[in-house]
């Protein structure tokens, strides 16, 4: 928006919105950023966590410009060289002193099968976005009341054909981000709860998830929270995949985990997956085409947890 000034943006078009950027990549569409932003405002939640973030400028613009200011904005640039970030919108009412660190620089101990060939081996990757850990204290304590690990992991592209699926990078993503869930509970006496979140980009739920996903359930105790708010299982998911001659796909990539002290405090009836709403505000059914499911405010489905108390 560096070439905004001042204009109504409830009184502009589309070409008009575009021509706020200078940028080489367009801006999201007017309409979807005004869907997402009501969704958030209806939803008056304390936290937003969100994936895919076109950095720091583009969290605080949209907080001012579409949010009215009612939450504060929180990012750190991650790793991404695709440039979408990890962030948080935190509720401007809420009586919390927030700490945000970033994880970007931890190596995940991981390289590549021909990377290990080379003669000078060469050092680990790191995460390809980020874990972006949020600690929030109470006024005047100096132990978290709650503490947030963010991430978006390694996605299934491997254009350069040496990691199908990117299956080893997810592995070993997911791996450090166990790592340093540990090391927080460890830190922390086991007495502060911990929630795990984020797109997976893999099916991570308990029974059946995907190989790469085995640590999350073997070495820790975190809980799924759409498992504890018996949400059906026709209902948990979070993307539709649709490919040209293929059926239609509904999978869960996207997850909230939290450690054991919170599970009695979630509230089964304001958790689960949420549907985008239309301009009359009705729900949008789920797209049966690749037109259709263009047309939603975002690729993925919100997932939504409401907490008894912290």
């Amino acid at each position: 928006m560096d070439l905004y000034d001042k204009q109504d943006l409830s009184k502009i078009n589309e070409d008009t919105w575009q021509k706020y950027s200078s940028s080489v990549t367009p801006n999201k569409s007017l309409h979807k950023t005004r869907q997402v932003a009501r969704l958030i405002l209806e939803s008056k939640a304390d936290i937003v966590m969100l994936n895919e973030v076109g950095g720091e400028e583009s969290i605080k613009n949209f907080c001012h410009h579409f949010l009215g200011d009612e939450y504060i904005p929180l990012l750190k640039e991650g790793n991404s060289n695709r440039g979408i970030d990890v962030g948080y919108l935190l509720r401007k009412d809420l009586q919390v002193k927030p700490v945000l660190i970033s994880h970007k620089n931890r190596p995940i101990n991981f390289l590549y099968p021909r990377e290990k060939q080379t003669p000078a081996g060469g050092k680990s990757h790191y995460f390809s976005r980020d874990v972006a850990e949020l600690r929030l204290f109470a006024p005047g304590e100096n132990s978290p009341r709650l503490v947030i690990l963010l991430t978006h992991l390694k996605s299934k592209l491997d254009p350069e054909m040496k990691d199908v699926e990117g299956r080893l990078r997810r592995r070993a993503e997911l791996e450090t981000l166990v790592q340093i869930y540990n090391e927080v509970r460890t830190e922390l006496n086991q007495k502060v709860p911990v929630i795990v979140a984020g797109d997976f980009n893999g099916i991570a739920r308990r029974g059946d998830n995907e190989p790469e996903f085995e640590m999350l359930h073997e070495k820790t105790d975190l809980i799924e929270v759409l498992e504890v708010a018996n949400v059906n299982p026709e209902e948990r998911f979070s993307q539709v995949q649709i490919y040209t001659g293929a059926p239609l796909k509904k999978l869960q990539i996207d997850y909230i985990f939290v450690s054991p002290e919170l599970k009695d405090q979630i509230v089964p009836e304001e958790t689960g997956i949420r549907f985008f709403k239309n301009d009359l505000n009705q729900p949008i059914p789920v797209p049966k085409s690749l037109e259709e499911r263009n047309r939603l405010p975002s690729d993925h489905y919100p997932l939504q947890l409401t907490l008894r108390k912290i």
